[in-house]
């Protein structure tokens, strides 16, 4: 049976009564043969990846029936269909099994998988439910979540799972639960290695001294030292402190790749020997074991503050870190660009208040010093002669899908053909994808006058110093772009699909510090006329740069390796 797109079949009512759900469903389906629903689980397949892509959807995998259980529609009136589900007698006289399940509605041209409307999609959270039972030992969970598996719609299903008390919480973390031969081996794999990790760091580390003078420069996600890491660096020895402290580095792309246990070794050994790491992303190592009280660990994260959700802030969905000693709970600090971001962070990383230090944004340090700009832009220009004289458009997004492996951005949003005739002699557009987009944008050899793609330029702060007007979406660039006061635009066509699927912590369209353009039309317009709402960008740098003064390494320096008191 096929999958059919051609009607749509759109959850718009979803209450409880106890142990009834109460759904409606409303359909364009014109007939004339009534429409046979089910509840259904589906085995996937794989489908063409790239075709997915250009159409603006995650890298996913075709649906098939695999089993159903008959739904009975109450009553039926417009097109509208009512349906109350007896949780305790689903199937037959049982509970549904554990899965997922989604509604599909079976016609003679396939079957169609219920969506829900995007307002019903913000409440989803507040309809799960727990039903404890086996004196608290025991409990039947029932939550709805969301996939777009089309670029268009919201997919809904029920995560529909009998759960026991889990009395070893504390020990589950990165080596999950395995219910196949090959699964349970790679658990076991899993297992053995990051155990032999911890005995080696254990064993070593009581075996190394510590003198207070030894600093790690560490990233797991960059194989280079960059943003943040980059300026603490250079003030050090600015200050002629590398005399004193001993300056080490340790940097591989390990997040998401297949690593030699022979980086790993040398990874270990560095950690064990260090008074001091700074890290600047997500590190999962440090989850692997309980990191000596004699070594302080400093998260130097690379974002100002960003909409979508990381850490934390997604604990219950996919990707959510797992409850315990997760490797954001082993930093000793975690710098903040101010004292407003520490809320924003202190739900991503799931530790006290007290642990974080808003000292400001290291690499921002120099970010306003004109000698530095004026020497940038006489530099970018003798590079770029062509761009001289224009004034700098730059879209800088961030990427769709779950992480390194899927991501992708849809070019086809884009009308380069409108961009280039907006442009005319006056402006230039620049398009710099987040690094994680494999994929460049093709731009027609006629547009490349205007259109520039620059997604292999190193640093896109620097980027900034040109920059008269920046595009983004859901991205964090926004944050240190706003502190030269110049317009931002947010073009979020897919606004509702990110936030009800990839997850953010604030509204978009309330929070933005600029116009937000929800469609390519809207944003065209805001060009056009100028409109970017720039009273929002004056009031999010009052608020959130009110006490930059340029000096964020100095106090990082100051607090950590010299222990002064502010």
């Amino acid at each position: 049976m096929e999958w059919c797109r051609d009607f749509k079949f759109q959850m718009i009512r979803l209450e409880w009564e106890r142990i009834f759900l109460h759904f409606e469903i409303e359909s364009n389906y014109p007939g004339p043969e009534q429409p046979k629903f089910v509840l259904a689980r589906f085995r996937r397949a794989v489908i063409n990846q790239k075709q997915v892509l250009k159409k603006g959807a995650e890298p996913i995998l075709e649906l098939q029936i695999n089993e159903t259980v008959e739904l009975v529609p109450e009553s039926c009136k417009d097109n509208v269909y009512s349906f109350t589900l007896n949780l305790s007698a689903a199937n037959g006289r049982e509970f549904l099994d554990n899965g997922q399940w989604r509604i599909a509605a079976i016609v003679p041209e396939g079957f169609c998988v219920s969506s829900v409307t995007t307002e019903l999609g913000y409440h989803l959270d507040e309809r799960s439910r727990i039903f404890r039972y086996g004196r608290g030992k025991y409990a039947y969970n029932l939550s709805f979540s969301l996939t777009c598996f089309d670029g268009e719609n919201l997919e809904l299903y029920f995560n529909n799972y009998f759960m026991i008390m889990n009395k070893k919480w504390r020990k589950r973390k990165y080596i999950k639960e395995a219910f196949t031969f090959l699964g349970k081996l790679n658990r076991f794999y899993m297992f053995t290695v990051i155990r032999l990790i911890r005995i080696f760091y254990h064993i070593a580390a009581a075996l190394t001294p510590k003198n207070g003078k030894r600093i790690l420069f560490m990233s797991e996600t960059k194989d280079y030292l960059w943003g943040n890491l980059k300026y603490i660096d250079e003030r050090i020895k600015e200050r002629g402190l590398d005399k004193e402290f001993k300056l080490s580095y340790a940097f591989r792309t390990a997040v998401g790749e297949h690593t030699s246990v022979l980086s790993w070794i040398k990874t270990v050994f560095r950690v064990v020997r260090q008074d001091i790491i700074f890290i600047d992303d997500y590190a999962p190592l440090f989850g692997f074991f309980k990191l000596s009280k004699r070594t302080k660990l400093v998260q130097v994260w690379h974002a100002g503050e960003g909409f979508k959700s990381v850490g934390y802030s997604r604990f219950g969905k996919a990707g959510s870190p797992f409850p315990s000693e997760s490797c954001h709970k082993a930093y000793t600090y975690a710098l903040t660009g101010s004292k407003n971001l520490v809320h924003v962070y202190e739900e991503v990383f799931g530790i006290e208040k007290d642990a974080f230090l808003p000292v400001g944004m290291p690499r921002l340090d120099d970010f306003l010093d004109k000698e530095k700009i004026d020497e940038f832009r006489k530099e970018f220009y003798s590079q770029y002669p062509a761009l001289k004289g224009k004034k700098v458009i730059l879209l800088a997004p961030t990427f769709r899908g779950t992480g390194q492996k899927s991501a992708y951005y849809d070019y086809e949003q884009l009308d380069l053909k409108q961009l280039y005739e907006f442009c005319g002699e006056e402006y230039v557009f620049l398009i710099k994808m987040h690094p994680f987009v494999s994929d460049p944008i093709e731009i027609p050899k006629k547009f490349r006058d205007r259109i520039f793609d620059f997604g292999d330029y190193p640093n896109i702060n620097d980027l900034y110093y040109i920059t008269d007007l920046l595009i983004t979406d859901y991205s964090s660039n926004y944050y240190e772009y706003a502190l030269m006061k110049k317009p931002v635009l947010f073009f979020t066509y897919d606004r509702h699909m990110y936030e009800l699927t990839r997850g953010v912590h604030r509204s978009v369209k309330e929070c933005a510090p600029g116009k937000v353009c929800d469609t390519f039309a809207e944003m065209m317009r805001a060009l056009r006329e100028q409109d970017f709402e720039t009273e929002k960008i004056e009031r999010f740098v009052e608020e959130n740069f009110g006490e930059y003064d340029g000096h964020a390494c100095d106090r990082v320096i100051d607090k950590i390796l010299l222990k002064k008191e502010s």
